[in-house]
């Protein structure tokens, strides 16, 4: 079964500021380009840049040209002014990207903390498996994939592509479809034998990928991580920031690193509870199997705790042998003393250690033991019967 999520949550994935970054990045190194094309011995490319780490890059470039262009420049007649001041515009723009960098990867950080917080409120696997894609959008990615890992083989069961919910659907299915394998993908293989998070470059020209998966999502750069519990690797995640203002690096693969290292431990606890959970129901029914053995074919000797603490504990009560409350069993007696004194079906649970569904059939057990038509009249009856006798 796969769990699908799409664009109805996740945070949007444009960042405006770092859209105009990257315009007022195109123009100063273009403004350097015409500077260096008056220089026979420079050439400083002029092209798009489309995220902000090849903006930070292209800047670099400029500067050592201007830097080198100062230089030569110095003399009698003093620094060239049209070279200082661009050099001072490329120095404070790539001072304002990396200031723009660092604000993202501290506010990532902090929703990193409430993300991780999310996942161990007790989700169970299939809603953990729906929720983690959500959680990697919260973390500023445009695309997330979680897969399961089956000895070598690892086929995604939940996707999350920030308004395309239709591309999520095909990833799972495709990918459930052409499921991937270790020893054939290189950045899966290193991800699962070194269980560390994996940045891969450039996956187009790369030939040890998922062919089928890229091709599909027109993928450029990723990271990846593996999810371990108890030291095993059971699944894998997958993110890339499609479309957008920055693309995936060194941070956001470690950020990877720290979120699936975080949801290791929720699928630990996830699993814990389900166990848990099992357990309590398998003592469940060995318990109601002991009192019907023990008590089911014969009244219960012992007089009944009242049902108002200030009844007389010492009243005898001969309509435990033969009277209508000698066919029920002694847990029955029990959830009908308990009932008797206004409890709830969760109260009566809770003071049994069983769940609502084991009291609903004492419930009706007894209705039918004692041709009560509702618990009041059940009740009514129990008082009747257990109030003492005159002397």
């Amino acid at each position: 079964m796969t769990d699908l999520v799409g664009e109805e949550s996740g945070r949007p994935c444009e960042d405006h500021d770092a859209s105009v970054l990257l315009v007022r990045t195109e123009e100063t190194i273009s403004a350097v380009a015409d500077l260096a094309r008056r220089d026979p011995d420079a050439t400083v490319p002029a092209y798009a840049v489309d995220t902000l780490q090849a903006a930070v890059d292209r800047l670099r470039v400029g500067e050592r040209y201007l830097r080198r262009r100062l230089a030569e420049s110095g003399g009698a007649a003093g620094p060239d002014a049209e070279v200082l001041a661009l050099l001072v515009r490329v120095q404070s723009l790539r001072l304002v990207i990396s200031e723009a960098q660092v604000h993202r990867r501290a506010a990532v950080t902090a929703e990193l903390h409430r993300s991780l917080t999310r996942l161990r409120s007790g989700l169970s696997m299939p809603d953990l498996l729906r929720q983690i894609p959500l959680e990697l959008g919260q973390l500023g990615f445009s695309r997330s994939l979680v897969s399961d890992l089956r000895g070598t083989t690892w086929a995604p069961r939940s996707a999350f592509v920030h308004y395309d919910e239709s591309l999520a659907a095909a990833l799972v299915e495709v990918g459930s479809a052409i499921p991937g394998r270790i020893g054939r993908e290189v950045p899966e293989t290193e991800m699962v034998r070194a269980r560390h998070s994996v940045l891969v470059r450039d996956a187009q020209n790369n030939p040890r990928i998922h062919r089928e998966l890229i091709s599909l999502a027109d993928t450029r750069d990723y990271a990846g991580a593996p999810v371990v519990v108890h030291g095993t690797v059971v699944g894998l995640l997958h993110v890339d920031r499609y479309d957008q203002a920055d693309a995936v690096d060194s941070a956001d693969r470690d950020l990877l690193g720290l979120f699936a290292d975080g949801v290791g431990l929720a699928f630990e606890r996830a699993r814990y509870q389900e166990r848990f959970s099992a357990l309590k129901r398998q003592f469940e029914r060995q318990i109601t199997g002991i009192d019907e053995l023990f008590y089911g074919s014969g009244g219960w000797n012992a007089p009944a705790e009242p049902a108002d603490p200030q009844q007389i504990e010492q009243v005898t009560h001969p309509y435990l042998s033969g009277g209508p409350l000698g066919e029920l069993t002694r847990r029955e007696l029990e959830v009908l003393r308990h009932l008797a004194g206004g409890a709830t079906n969760q109260d009566i649970a809770d003071r049994l250690v069983v769940s609502t569904g084991t009291v609903k059939t004492h419930v009706k057990s007894v209705l039918r033991k004692l041709g009560a038509a509702n618990r009041a009249e059940a009740a009514a009856r129990f008082h009747a019967l257990t109030r003492p006798h005159p002397a």
